[in-house]
């Protein structure tokens, strides 16, 4: 991945208003006599204050302060300070406070913190975090800290994030530039604001409330990207600026040693230029582990391809860079792509490194390639390109993972760059196709067979999860998803074909026997025809909500379920047929009885990862008719 920079931010001597324990005067003089905040809300920051001093292009100073008044038992988890450092930064002071109601206040220092790490998963990193907790925040309490921070910097740009999940009474930012110096300001989620003398300044921003399937807050905060820097030089950063920066560190890495070379020959001799390149993806995607070793600006350099092939492991960056080495050596042209892997976060307007946590390639397939790839785009000048991620070791060659599609990526290209749209795959390339041969015995027991086939992300996803289960570990989950359908149940002969490979459809066999799924209401039998499969959650409660509804994603869904009946039962009734039609939904399903059968077909098509909020209401309206026909019942006497 792509280390963000650690956070900048500064100490300052205070007056001390609580001379017994030294809290600063800046600490009660921020507590109004009331702050208005919603019943629920766990705690509110009364205070939030960042200023910057810049020192010179290589020396920057921060300073943080922060004063928080909890609400709740919950409210707790706000106590705290986390402060970022590496080997290119120093923490100059830390303390905290805390004032309970009606009591005496009391202080902690950096000597009370902890240290610990922000990533898990890396084989290295010299990214830590100093934590610091303020104890006894019960609710009423003030808790406050600040800290100074001194930064040796990659980018002269700064990035105010004033939104947050808690509701904030007053946030201000500050940057102190040396004499001549300029700034651009550019604000994403907010009207810009005036500066000041004294920098910015907000007041009562709303806090963004927690949602079910809202999207990321990191896609919705309000931030402010400020970029300087001595005159006469542009204040303006573009996304092409920071493309050549990426590209000035990534490009010298690409040189390729002799076992590189013989690897690439030993993949691709004897194979049509695209075979050669699916191999090199291959081998990139699947033979070289995922450990990252970020060590300073290494947190944005890759390694050498060289060193990333003789050691089988890297992370992001790193594979991307091998494969762009190997590809180089069949003279198959590729570029990286910069990007996030949560959609939104990536603004068009605010142009920053930080926006970006993962890099894939963009590889201009040979002209002899006509299979129709799903991720591909036409680039004016680079021609069309073919979008691989080598880390998502379950994505299919010509795929992209879901949490990249219908994104944002910056392109690096030669001389700069710019920002892309990624496309998003079509409903029919994620597919669950299942199909159920069962029977109904006379004392109502449902048994028989099930197959699931999976393609696209429905099998990218589901195969993450299985291949780290054991073989009993997959029977358990397979129980687990059937709970939410059937009350009394065993599942048993679980097989799964092309487990291990992406290329191929992921098939789930298993067979199922649930009793008592038949009910006996009087003379009657009612038997619900979809045995199987949930397609909406959930009803979307609209009446308070502000944010829109993320889907799992573009997918075609369809189930094929025969039940064979005992003679003795006859048809009374069966469900109507239901055809549903929305900008994000279709849904059409029918249940026919024929020579002792009961069949039930439907197809359910999801078109988008996203429906706005304005157009809930008719989405909720498709999954009450989706769930009611979900459970009718066919009528037996």
């Amino acid at each position: 991945m792509i280390r963000r920079a650690a956070a900048l931010l500064l100490f300052a001597a205070a007056s001390s208003a609580y001379a017994a324990v030294g809290v600063p005067g800046w600490v009660p003089a921020s507590v109004p006599s009331g702050t208005p905040v919603a019943a629920d809300t766990k705690a509110v920051v009364l205070l939030d204050d960042i200023l910057i001093k810049v020192e010179s292009s290589s020396l920057i100073t921060t300073r943080h302060r922060r004063v928080v008044k909890v609400l709740t038992a919950a409210g707790r988890d706000y106590a705290y300070a986390a402060v970022p450092f590496d080997r290119d930064t120093k923490i100059l002071g830390l303390r905290g406070w805390g004032i309970a109601p009606g009591g005496m206040p009391y202080a902690v220092t950096e000597r009370d913190a902890v240290e610990v790490s922000p990533y898990s998963g890396e084989l290295y990193s010299d990214a830590r975090v100093k934590l610091l907790r303020i104890p006894g925040a019960d609710p009423g309490s003030i808790v406050a800290w600040e800290y100074e921070q001194r930064d040796r910097p990659y980018m002269l740009q700064a990035i105010w994030q004033f939104q947050d999940e808690l509701p904030v009474a007053l946030s201000r930012f500050q940057i102190l530039l040396p004499q001549g110096w300029t700034y651009d300001a550019r604000w994403s989620h907010h009207a810009p604001v005036e500066h000041v003398p004294g920098g910015w300044e907000l007041r009562d921003i709303p806090a963004i409330a927690d949602e079910p399937r809202m999207p990321a807050p990191s896609s919705l905060a309000g931030r402010l990207a400020v970029t300087f820097g001595p005159s006469p030089e542009p204040r303006a950063q573009s996304w092409s600026d920071i493309a050549s920066w990426f590209a000035d560190l990534a490009s010298p890495r690409l040189a390729a040693a002799p076992g590189l070379q013989s690897k690439v020959r030993e993949l691709t001799t004897a194979r049509a230029p695209r075979d050669s390149v699916r191999a090199l993806a291959r081998f990139a995607q699947r033979d070289v582990r995922y450990v990252a070793i970020e060590i300073g600006i290494g947190g944005y350099q890759p390694h050498f391809a060289s060193e990333v092939f003789a050691n089988r492991y890297g992370d992001c960056k790193d594979k991307a860079t091998l494969l762009r080495a190997m590809l180089k050596e069949i003279g198959v042209e590729s570029h990286y792509v910069i990007v996030h892997t949560t959609r939104g976060v990536v603004d068009p307007e605010m142009p920053t490194i930080y926006a970006f946590n993962h890099v894939i390639l963009a590889i201009r397939m040979p002209s002899d390639s006509a299979e129709p790839f799903k991720a591909t785009l036409v680039h004016p000048k680079a021609g069309k390109l073919l979008l691989f991620d080598p880390t998502s070791t379950t994505t299919p060659f010509g795929e992209l993972p879901p949490y990249l599609q219908a994104s944002r990526g910056l392109l690096v290209l030669e001389g700069g760059g710019e920002l892309i749209a990624l496309p998003a795959h079509a409903p029919d390339t994620n597919q669950l196709r299942r199909k159920a041969t069962l029977q109904l015995t006379p004392d109502g027991t449902l048994k028989g067979n099930v197959e699931e086939v999976r393609t696209g992300w429905m099998a990218s996803e589901m195969r993450q999860l299985l291949q780290s289960m054991t073989a009993s570990e997959r029977t358990r989950y397979i129980e687990s998803v059937l709970s939410a359908h059937l009350a009394h149940y065993t599942v048993a002969g679980v097989a799964i074909e092309n487990l291990d490979d992406p290329e191929s459809d992921l098939v789930t066999k298993y067979t199922i026997a649930a009793t008592s799924y038949a009910v006996r209401a009087g003379d009657m039998t009612l038997v619900r025809p979809r045995v199987l499969g949930q397609k909406p959650e959930t009803i979307v409660d609209v009446a308070e909500r502000k944010q829109g509804y993320v889907t799992e994603g573009p997918s075609l869904q369809t189930d094929d379920i025969e039940i064979a009946v005992a003679p003795t039962l006859k048809l009374d009734e069966l469900p109507e047929p239901v055809t549903v039609s929305t900008p994000a939904v279709q849904y059409s399903s029918q249940s026919e009885f024929k020579d002792g059968v009961l069949r039930y077909r439907r197809n359910y098509t999801l078109n988008t990862f996203f429906v706005a909020r304005e157009a809930l209401p008719e989405l909720n309206k498709a999954f009450a008719r989706i769930l009611a026909d979900e459970r009718a019942s066919a009528i037996f006497k």
